[in-house]
Protein backbone atom coordinates (compact mmCIF):
# COMPACT_ATOMS: atom_id res chain seq x y z
CA UNK A 1 0.00 0.00 0.00
CA UNK A 2 1.22 3.60 -0.92
CA UNK A 3 0.54 6.87 0.74
CA UNK A 4 -0.24 9.80 -1.56
CA UNK A 5 -0.16 13.82 -0.10
CA UNK A 6 -3.14 15.72 -0.89
CA UNK A 7 -1.84 18.96 0.50
CA UNK A 8 -1.27 21.88 -2.12
CA UNK A 9 1.06 24.50 -1.73
CA UNK A 10 1.87 26.90 -4.62
CA UNK A 11 5.52 25.53 -4.01
CA UNK A 12 7.29 28.72 -5.69
CA UNK A 13 10.17 29.05 -3.73
CA UNK A 14 12.90 26.42 -3.64
CA UNK A 15 13.58 24.84 -0.20
CA UNK A 16 17.37 26.26 -0.68
CA UNK A 17 16.09 30.09 -0.74
CA UNK A 18 13.90 29.08 2.31
CA UNK A 19 17.64 27.49 3.89
CA UNK A 20 19.49 30.82 2.86
CA UNK A 21 16.71 33.40 4.21
CA UNK A 22 16.06 31.41 7.52
CA UNK A 23 19.70 31.50 8.66
CA UNK A 24 19.99 35.45 8.48
CA UNK A 25 17.11 35.21 10.76
CA UNK A 26 19.14 32.16 12.99
CA UNK A 27 22.11 34.38 13.07
CA UNK A 28 19.88 37.32 14.34
CA UNK A 29 18.38 35.07 16.89
CA UNK A 30 21.75 33.05 18.03
CA UNK A 31 23.11 36.60 18.16
CA UNK A 32 20.65 37.85 21.11
CA UNK A 33 20.58 34.40 22.70
CA UNK A 34 24.33 34.92 22.74
CA UNK A 35 24.05 38.39 23.81
CA UNK A 36 21.42 38.07 26.65
CA UNK A 37 21.42 34.31 27.36
CA UNK A 38 17.51 34.23 27.33
CA UNK A 39 17.66 30.55 25.93
CA UNK A 40 20.18 27.92 24.38
CA UNK A 41 21.66 27.56 20.94
CA UNK A 42 20.05 23.99 21.12
CA UNK A 43 17.02 25.58 21.41
CA UNK A 44 17.53 28.56 18.71
CA UNK A 45 18.39 25.57 16.23
CA UNK A 46 15.29 23.71 17.19
CA UNK A 47 13.23 27.06 16.79
CA UNK A 48 14.72 27.87 13.23
CA UNK A 49 13.78 24.08 12.05
CA UNK A 50 9.97 24.70 12.80
CA UNK A 51 10.33 27.94 10.91
CA UNK A 52 11.88 26.57 7.71
CA UNK A 53 9.24 23.89 7.75
CA UNK A 54 6.63 26.12 7.96
CA UNK A 55 8.05 28.57 5.41
CA UNK A 56 8.43 25.24 3.29
CA UNK A 57 4.59 24.73 3.75
CA UNK A 58 3.86 28.28 3.12
CA UNK A 59 1.97 28.67 6.26
CA UNK A 60 3.78 31.42 7.96
CA UNK A 61 3.26 35.31 7.40
CA UNK A 62 5.85 36.60 10.26
CA UNK A 63 8.26 35.31 12.88
CA UNK A 64 8.22 37.78 14.87
CA UNK A 65 11.49 37.67 18.12
CA UNK A 66 9.82 39.78 20.99
CA UNK A 67 11.01 41.14 24.71
CA UNK A 68 8.11 42.12 26.93
CA UNK A 69 8.21 43.56 30.59
CA UNK A 70 7.76 40.75 32.81
CA UNK A 71 5.19 39.65 34.16
CA UNK A 72 3.32 41.69 30.94
CA UNK A 73 2.72 42.11 27.70
CA UNK A 74 3.87 45.28 27.26
CA UNK A 75 6.52 45.32 24.43
CA UNK A 76 9.74 47.02 25.09
CA UNK A 77 11.67 45.95 21.72
CA UNK A 78 11.02 43.45 18.54
CA UNK A 79 12.42 42.32 15.33
CA UNK A 80 9.83 41.60 12.69
CA UNK A 81 10.49 38.95 9.85
CA UNK A 82 7.14 39.30 7.24
CA UNK A 83 7.62 36.73 4.83
CA UNK A 84 7.54 37.54 0.94
CA UNK A 85 6.71 34.68 -1.33
CA UNK A 86 7.63 36.29 -5.31
CA UNK A 87 9.31 39.26 -4.62
CA UNK A 88 11.65 39.69 -7.24
CA UNK A 89 14.18 42.72 -6.79
CA UNK A 90 14.61 42.51 -3.30
CA UNK A 91 17.64 43.27 -1.46
CA UNK A 92 19.41 40.84 0.33
CA UNK A 93 21.19 42.61 3.42
CA UNK A 94 23.73 41.62 5.67
CA UNK A 95 22.24 39.63 8.95
CA UNK A 96 23.14 41.40 12.13
CA UNK A 97 23.09 44.55 13.78
CA UNK A 98 21.25 43.47 16.82
CA UNK A 99 22.21 46.01 19.63
CA UNK A 100 22.57 45.50 22.89
CA UNK A 101 20.09 47.39 25.14
CA UNK A 102 20.65 47.09 28.94
CA UNK A 103 16.85 47.48 29.44
CA UNK A 104 16.34 43.90 27.89
CA UNK A 105 18.46 41.96 30.30
CA UNK A 106 16.09 39.72 32.49
CA UNK A 107 12.85 40.75 30.68
CA UNK A 108 10.84 37.91 28.74
CA UNK A 109 12.18 36.84 25.45
CA UNK A 110 9.97 35.20 22.91
CA UNK A 111 9.87 33.83 19.23
CA UNK A 112 6.24 34.49 18.24
CA UNK A 113 4.83 33.44 14.65
CA UNK A 114 1.74 34.68 12.89
CA UNK A 115 0.12 32.38 10.58
CA UNK A 116 -1.68 32.59 6.85
CA UNK A 117 -5.20 32.17 6.44
CA UNK A 118 -4.07 29.17 4.39
CA UNK A 119 -2.94 27.56 8.01
CA UNK A 120 -6.68 28.19 9.29
CA UNK A 121 -7.95 26.90 6.47
CA UNK A 122 -6.21 23.41 6.39
CA UNK A 123 -7.85 20.70 7.43
CA UNK A 124 -7.37 19.34 10.90
CA UNK A 125 -5.28 16.25 9.33
CA UNK A 126 -3.01 18.67 7.20
CA UNK A 127 -2.03 20.76 10.48
CA UNK A 128 -1.29 17.35 12.29
CA UNK A 129 0.68 16.10 9.63
CA UNK A 130 2.63 19.46 9.48
CA UNK A 131 2.75 19.25 13.42
CA UNK A 132 4.33 16.05 13.42
CA UNK A 133 7.62 17.01 11.67
CA UNK A 134 8.78 19.81 14.64
CA UNK A 135 10.82 19.64 16.86
CA UNK A 136 8.62 21.78 19.75
CA UNK A 137 5.26 21.84 20.66
CA UNK A 138 3.92 25.30 19.84
CA UNK A 139 0.93 27.01 21.40
CA UNK A 140 -0.71 30.51 21.47
CA UNK A 141 1.04 33.40 22.47
CA UNK A 142 -1.47 35.89 23.28
CA UNK A 143 -1.68 39.27 23.20
CA UNK A 144 1.20 41.93 23.25
CA UNK A 145 1.04 45.44 23.65
CA UNK A 146 2.65 47.57 21.48
CA UNK A 147 1.17 50.75 22.09
CA UNK A 148 4.53 52.39 24.05
CA UNK A 149 6.82 52.59 20.62
CA UNK A 150 6.78 52.35 16.67
CA UNK A 151 7.72 49.86 14.25
CA UNK A 152 10.75 51.25 11.62
CA UNK A 153 11.91 49.30 8.34
CA UNK A 154 14.97 47.64 9.05
CA UNK A 155 16.54 45.40 6.37
CA UNK A 156 15.39 42.81 4.06
CA UNK A 157 17.10 39.32 3.66
CA UNK A 158 16.06 37.40 0.31
CA UNK A 159 17.44 34.85 -2.21
CA UNK A 160 15.66 34.45 -5.94
CA UNK A 161 12.23 35.97 -4.88
CA UNK A 162 11.79 34.48 -1.62
CA UNK A 163 12.54 36.79 1.31
CA UNK A 164 11.61 38.65 4.60
CA UNK A 165 11.66 42.34 5.54
CA UNK A 166 12.31 43.05 9.26
CA UNK A 167 11.20 45.55 10.76
CA UNK A 168 11.90 46.99 14.51
CA UNK A 169 9.81 47.81 17.19
CA UNK A 170 11.69 50.76 19.30
CA UNK A 171 10.11 52.61 22.32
Amino acid sequence: MSATQTREASRTTAFTNIVYVARKIEADLLAIIDTYGCFTENWGTSVMHDVRILMDEEVIEKVILVWTANGSAEVLDAYSYRVIIGGFGLADDRSGNIRYRRELVGATFNLRVEYKQRWWNMSDEDKADIKRRLTLTWGPGGVLDYSKGEWQADRTYSKDGFGVVRDRFLR
